[in-house]
């Protein structure tokens, strides 16, 4: 291998540290729900939101940093933003497009039983001997895990005002 394919892999492992550095010096580190370790403690519901709904902004904060920082340091002018757009394995998932047609959705949809989820099959391309097909497949992984992480912060924070708040948000 020669000294840039090395000197990508370093890049992309400093990254990947950088990142698991970020989760513990941000203090993320899970706290017990429950004081003193009690087992039989209740947590509201309320509660329970609060905390989902700061940590999927958290990851969401996060991703969007390690996609810019990619984009800054490996992506500039290789046009990866046009190839990636409709390239996300969950694109296939029905999602709505924005809030009012989230707000239209039953909080209980029912159970969906035998239906078949895309697969991220990207790893492949992150092994590839070319460069550019390993920096575009970090770009879209990077890509793909913004993009969701944005819908799953948004869509967490709309249930919790339809649970929580009944809708009065």
């Amino acid at each position: 291998m020669d000294n840039k394919g090395w000197s990508l892999k370093g890049s992309l492992l400093f990254l990947l540290l950088l990142l698991s550095d970020l989760l513990l010096c941000k203090s993320v580190a899970s706290l017990p729900i429950c004081p003193s370790g009690a087992v039989n403690c209740q947590v509201s519901l309320r509660d329970l939101f609060d905390r989902a709904v700061i940590l999927s902004h958290y990851i969401h904060n996060l991703s969007s940093e390690m996609f810019n920082e990619f984009d800054k340091r490996y992506a500039q002018g290789r046009g990866f933003i046009t190839k990636a757009i409709n390239s996300c394995h969950t694109s296939s998932l029905p999602t709505p497009e924005d809030k009012e047609q989230a707000q239209q959705i039953h909080v209980h949809p029912g159970v969906r039983e035998n239906e078949v989820y895309s697969v991220w099959s990207g790893l492949p391309s992150l092994q590839m001997a070319d460069e550019d097909s390993r920096l575009f497949a970090f770009y879209n992984l990077l890509h793909c895990l913004r993009r969701d992480s944005h819908k799953i912060d948004s869509y967490l924070k709309l249930l919790k005002c339809r649970i929580v708040y009944d809708s009065n948000c």
